[in-house]
């Protein structure tokens, strides 16, 4: 299918009315065709985003918006500069947005619908906020739907996908931005294959008590950030259809990843892994209490000893405690080419093969759904 594209400034986007010919692009009209009034289009939501007045907002890695449209084109309404997307038309990427600022984007199709449209967050982006005001086209008769399968990730950078697409291991801060694919992450690869919806509850350097070389903010901490839809807005997110049948967790990576520096709160390593242990059943305790039905899974890095150990006890405790539908998965070792040593697109694929063999596995997980 050829897709037509270009650019328009918000206030340039015209509405088409019954019996109007649609222009597509400069020199395309499609006539004959009788179109209703274009609208906002409703829309399924993906992510842990915010409502507000202006569309959604969002600053956690791997949103993701869906509609369904009739007419031959859509318009995406963006006020976002900081961000890079996915466009998926039909099924197909036909478009990577980057950075739009605020403007209007308009695809157009080959001919009337029904179409599908999927705009995904690719980037990661820790102090902005963007925002999505959403499609606007002639509706399809029936919306994109909800998928009743729902699965959360909860992690640090990789689960993020940091840098995962680039082709070497040293990356500029620029680099790094530009070659992390959230959405190339072992997690969506994952749910897109068990056609679940998800979110990607993860902050490059965060970790559970100690983020990464023990740079310290009063704020930025799984514990404290993970209600939150905003990370400086300590309201918590309003998701009141978000019940995962799974929750996937690895993060500790960054409190044991460098020694500790005179001046920070852990005189010890064993100081430090004791909180962390505290820490993080405390965390697994809540997500349980939030999550009664939920497989929660836990893993861990292997090659690292100290996570590796403290995610074991962590693991063990719960289990000891009682804790039911707690697993844990051991993923195979990764090449690390990605920037900074990270996993790349094809250690992604491997961890997303080996959590679809598991949960293959366990089909109970999605509880008959």
């Amino acid at each position: 299918m050829r897709m037509v594209f270009w650019l328009a400034a918000v206030l340039a986007v015209a509405p088409v009315v019954a019996g109007a010919q649609v222009t597509k692009g400069p020199d395309t009209v499609v006539d004959s065709v009788t179109y209703n009034p274009i609208s906002l289009l409703p829309m399924h939501v993906g992510g842990k985003v915010r409502k507000d007045a202006m569309g959604y907002s969002y600053q956690w890695p791997g949103a993701y918006f869906e509609a369904t449209f009739q007419s031959p084109y859509v318009n995406l309404l963006f006020d976002d500069g900081a961000n890079n997307f996915n466009v998926i038309v039909d099924g197909k990427l036909v478009m990577i947005v980057r950075k739009p600022g605020h403007r209007t984007i308009n695809i157009g199709t080959e001919g009337p619908g029904p179409h599908t449209i999927r705009l995904e967050k690719r980037s990661e982006t820790q102090y902005a906020t963007g925002h999505f005001q959403g499609f606007l086209a002639e509706p399809a008769a029936a919306p994109a739907p909800a998928r009743p399968r729902q699965i959360e990730f909860i992690g640090d950078s990789f689960t993020v996908g940091y840098g995962n697409t680039s082709a070497f291991t040293q990356c500029t801060p620029d680099e790094i931005f530009e070659t992390t694919d959230a959405q190339e992450s072992f997690g969506p690869l994952t749910a897109k294959h068990f056609d679940a919806d998800y979110q990607i509850n993860a902050f490059s350097g965060l970790g559970m008590v100690r983020n990464y070389d023990g740079r310290e903010h009063d704020k930025y901490r799984m514990p404290m950030l993970y209600p939150r839809a905003i990370f400086d807005d300590p309201t918590p997110a309003v998701e009141p259809d978000w019940h995962p049948q799974a929750i996937v967790i690895r993060i500790g990576g960054n409190d044991f990843s460098t020694d500790l520096h005179a001046g920070e709160p852990w005189a010890t390593p064993d100081a430090l892994a004791a909180d962390y242990q505290k820490t993080y059943i405390a965390f697994v305790q809540r997500l349980r209490a939030a999550n009664p039905k939920a497989e929660i899974v836990m893993f861990w890095d292997e090659d690292n000893a100290a996570f590796a150990a403290s995610g074991q006890k962590v693991f063990d405790a719960l289990k000891a405690s009682g804790m039911e539908r707690l697993d844990h998965v051991a993923l195979p070792k990764p090449a690390n080419t990605g920037c900074n040593g990270h996993p790349n697109i094809r250690d992604d694929a491997k961890n997303a093969d080996t959590f679809i063999a598991w949960f293959e596995a366990h089909p109970d997980v999605w509880q008959g759904k």
